[in-house]
């Protein structure tokens, strides 16, 4: 049976650790305002050697905390 476009989304999501450039894409941002997300301390990353590596759930975490809700 092929993947479809949700696999791809639920193998993502479901993977612990994300490269930034993927980050990037979920969140509708730049490579660098993510860089400038790790550095203000707003987004955790495990730094492997020269690359930088981000779980999911401080993903998700982020977007739950920036989240507006209006009523």
């Amino acid at each position: 049976m092929p993947r479809t476009n949700d696999d791809a989304n639920n193998d993502q999501q479901d993977s612990g650790l994300q490269p930034v450039n993927k980050v990037a894409r979920f969140l509708s941002l730049s490579r660098s305002k993510v860089y400038a997300l790790m550095e203000a301390g707003e987004l955790p990353y495990v730094k492997l050697g020269k690359s930088r590596r981000v779980q999911w759930a401080d993903v998700l975490e982020l977007v739950a905390r920036n989240t507006v809700v209006r009523s």
